[in-house]
């Protein structure tokens, strides 16, 4: 999903956590003038974040009043969700066990102490 599926995702989402059809949303329309609760605005906000793939950092949750607040914090997030993650560091090889054999090319413990 990209930027541009953000409303009919708020859409979809606004629909499913209170089970009514909002009508058209618009930038202006203040999220208290549809009956949302912050922790219905908060399931608005994790369904959007999943159908969309996207993480919206914590502290952006707070300034969130009107449709157009939410269009654009989702807006921002977008990105991020697209910047891939790092490879993981490869793991470290495994010290060999007691009583195990060295590694190719390398004398026995024995031998090299014995000199």
């Amino acid at each position: 999903m990209t930027p541009t599926d953000i409303p009919h995702v708020l859409h979809r989402a606004y629909q499913q956590v209170t089970q009514r059809d909002p009508g058209t949303l618009h930038r202006d329309t203040d999220i208290r003038a549809l009956g949302v609760d912050s922790v219905q605005l908060l399931e608005i906000i994790v369904i959007a974040e999943t159908e969309l793939g996207l993480r919206v950092p914590d502290a952006a949750l707070g300034g969130v009043e009107t449709i157009g607040d939410l269009y654009d914090m989702l807006g921002r997030a977008a990105p991020q969700a697209r910047t891939p993650l790092p490879a993981p560091a490869p793991a470290p090889a495994p010290a060999p066990a007691q009583g195990q054999a060295p590694a190719q090319g390398q004398a026995p413990a024995a031998a090299r102490t014995a000199r």
